[in-house]
């Protein structure tokens, strides 16, 4: 009997108890060293702390989305190490300046599933409103993520604050277009700026960090010797957590974060074409894809609800209901349009034009974000002015949801939307929750996903609804159904141009959110100079086949830019494209199933999949669609030869093989020059694939489509784009870019 209770308590003594996932290692004066899985994350000595603590000021200025961002730092403290003691579960540290100051408790912990977990005492008891910490790294550590980061996919060497906000027009000082617009608005944007941060990064040496709370952070990778993370206010949990693969991590991060659904069937099914113009229009436009067999999937109107026109051009009323003048009829132009498999898409955003009736409706409840003055807080977005719903408050979150998405969107039988904005957040506004707006701003675009996604769900929607979004911070992945990049330039550049989508879509992944796309030709449009060529729009369409979702944008100035229906021959070549992407549906599909499922990005950088393979690291603008798919995209003007780098691939044992020439095939690893003529982007797939007769049927398509008939003259909303660019006005166009919210 004695021993029958000895080892009941035994046992239940040892459930009690958690183990810890991490070393720690005590050193000589105060020194002390940390581990996750055989790598060091935490170098602590008197001389080069983890921990710093400190005072200062921080300035918000923002102008339609723009944030000028200058912090000062009044004192920064090192912290040195008092006292440890250690519970059964972890490692309590005493920290501070010296004796007589005010400490902090550093706990560590493993929890959640993560090999280290790092909490902190709260820092305004101790007089300090801000922390920096410093993980330890290798001089020529390499890191990923923070989000949706364009410009780099490597992020070592530079600072990256943590801010949703406008991406910015041109993303790079050095030039003009980017010059131009600081001018304006301060609206030109640098290579952090961004709709999507997060404060997450991966180390090449296989483990990664993430900060859960909202508030204003920096991760700065300047330093040689440490990654060194600013954050502003109490910090929220620090979790730190290692493993074998870069798979094998991110199925750990969105085990924390969650995960995307799968994205409905009907969304492989071809091209989704964005149009407006109201319901004649729009026929015309269905009418001509029909003609040119341009596979359609949806067709995205995004004036649905109306237009308004200023001085800056036409935009969009922000009045969300059926606009019946624009679009007569359009509840059964939904129904018939659903029987022959093409969905109709609108768009929507979190905020309300002062002169139209819903907004009377929600201002009369007080359901707005407020001013100082307890007062609707109205916010000048171009010669129109709007409320914001304020999010954090249940009631008027469930009558947006309700009242708005789910009458007005859900069963008028849309099959999708854009659900826009999310980063234009005032930092002088004030909330239901009593939350300040430095801390709401990063969670707003989250609270905007999740409202989505309940409207959806609970319609029983979800994998029959689509919408997408640009802006998110932690969580957004749990709650949207699909991403987009936002604006880009209608050009070839690195910093804002084509080129730009590919490291946004593998950092984005790695951050957790790994099912995305972008506006096929590109957004901003700055006429005469800045317009999009054919050779961009086809360009940007043949990265898109090999990716979940192909759709188009008429950018902000449509009859500036080259059209999928500007001219018979680039109709013909999208005609193609859309075709193309249609026939990967079983693969995509297969694809995004492994992403809702596990959390591996659709798109990835070579290395998560070939990790041991160095050159793999250095392919910053290549990634693999799913396992078996190599892509190069061309993303240089004029070119008909590329450069591809083919990994080593000892996991498959396959050769790697030209998807436009089949009996073209190599052993990694090599660099290898293709040939790269318009209309085939470099791809290679592996000889083992499952999925290979796929892809050879898609090498073989002809370079064009015939029409069937005589097809319809190109529809009477297009103009072509020269003789647009000479009416155009330079200030009204570069305004027009400013206010860029379609």
């Amino acid at each position: 009997m004695r021993i029958l209770v000895y080892i009941i308590l035994s046992v239940l003594t040892a459930q009690q108890v958690k183990s810890k996932d991490y070393t720690f290692q005590m050193g000589t004066d105060g020194a002390f060293t940390v581990w996750i899985n055989n790598v060091k994350v935490i170098d602590h000595t008197k001389e080069k702390p983890f921990l710093y603590a400190g005072r200062g000021t921080t300035d918000f200025k923002e102008d339609r989305g723009n944030f000028d961002i200058r912090d000062y730092v009044l004192q920064r403290l090192d912290l040195k190490l008092i006292s440890r003691t250690e519970p059964t579960d972890g490692d309590d540290l005493t920290m501070a300046f010296d004796n007589t100051s005010s400490p902090l408790v550093v706990k560590l912990r493993s929890e959640e599933g993560h090999s280290l977990t790092i909490d902190i005492s709260d820092i305004g008891n101790a007089g300090f409103d801000r922390v920096w910490i410093r993980i330890a790294a290798d001089k020529d550590e390499e890191v990923y993520g923070g989000g949706e980061q364009f410009s780099y996919l490597n992020l070592r060497g530079r600072p990256y604050p943590i801010w949703t906000r406008e991406q910015g027009v041109g993303r790079n000082q050095s030039t003009l277009v980017t010059f131009m617009a600081n001018q304006m608005h301060h609206s030109g944007g640098d290579y952090h700026t961004t709709y999507f941060p997060q404060p997450t990064f991966y180390s090449r040496k296989k483990y990664y960090f993430h900060h859960g709370s909202s508030n204003y952070a920096v991760l700065d990778f300047s330093r040689e010797d440490a990654h060194e993370v600013f954050i502003l206010g109490q910090p929220g949990r620090i979790y730190l957590n290692g493993g074998n693969s870069f798979t094998d991590l991110v199925q750990k991060l969105t085990t924390l974060l969650g995960r995307m659904p799968e994205l409905p069937n009907w969304v492989y099914d071809g091209a989704i074409i964005g149009i407006q113009g109201g319901s004649q229009k729009m026929a015309e436009y269905i009418d001509y894809c029909d003609k040119y067999k341009i596979n359609l999937a949806g067709v995205w109107i995004q004036d649905w609800a109306g237009t308004r026109r200023t001085s800056f051009g036409k935009r969009l009323f922000w009045n969300w209901r059926w606009n019946h003048t624009l679009y007569p009829g359009l509840n059964e132009t939904i129904l018939t349009l659903k029987e022959r498999g093409i969905k109709v898409l609108a768009y929507i955003n979190p905020y309300l034009n002062q002169e139209g009736d819903i907004f009377k409706i929600a201002d009369e409840r007080g359901y707005f974000m407020k001013n100082k003055a307890g007062q609707t807080f109205i916010k000048d977005f171009g010669e129109f002015h709007c409320g914001t719903i304020d999010l954090t408050n249940p009631e008027a979150y469930e009558w947006y949801k309700n009242e708005v998405v789910k009458r007005n969107m859900i069963d008028l039988g849309l099959g999708g939307w854009m659900a826009d904005f999310g980063e234009y957040l005032p930092i002088d506004g004030y909330f239901y929750n009593n939350k300040s707006a430095r801390m709401v701003h990063n969670e707003f675009p989250v609270l905007w996903a999740k409202l989505n996604r309940e409207a959806v769900e609970e319609t029983g929607n979800l994998g029959k609804i689509v919408y997408w979004m640009r802006a998110g911070y932690s969580g957004t992945g749990n709650y949207s159904t699909l991403m987009w990049a936002g604006d880009q330039d209608v050009d070839f550049t690195y910093a804002d141009g084509l080129a730009s989508t590919i490291p946004s879509a593998l950092n984005m992944g790695l951050s957790g959110v790994g099912i995305t796309h972008f506006d096929i030709g590109g957004y901003t449009t700055f006429a005469p100079k800045l317009v999009r060529s054919a050779e961009l729009l086809l360009r940007s369409a043949e990265a898109a086949v090999f990716g979940p979702v192909f759709r188009s944008h008429e950018g902000n100035q449509p009859t500036a830019n080259v059209q999928f229906y500007s001219s018979p021959e680039v109709s013909m070549k999208y005609a193609r494209l859309s075709n193309m992407f249609t026939m990967l549906k079983n693969y995509s599909v297969h694809v995004v199933k492994t992403t809702a499922d596990t959390g591996i990005p659709a798109q990835r950088p070579l290395f998560m999949q070939f990790q041991d393979d160095p050159g793999s690291y250095e392919s910053t603008y290549q990634f693999m669609y799913g396992d078996d798919l190599l892509v190069a995209p061309v993303f240089k003007s004029g070119v008909t030869t590329w450069n591809v780098y083919l990994p080593n691939d000892t996991v498959a044992n396959a050769k790697w093989v030209n998807i436009w020439n089949p009996e073209e095939m190599y052993e990694g690893p090599v660099n290898v020059p293709v040939a790269a003529p318009l209309g085939k982007t470099p791809v290679f797939y592996r000889s083992t694939s499952m999925y290979a007769d796929i892809f050879k049927q898609i090498g073989s398509k002809p370079l064009i489509v015939v029409p069937t008939d005589t097809p319809h003259p190109i529809p009477t909303g297009s103009m072509n784009f020269i003789a647009a660019s000479i009416i155009t006005c330079l200030l009204a166009s570069l305004m027009c870019i400013i206010f860029s919210w379609v």
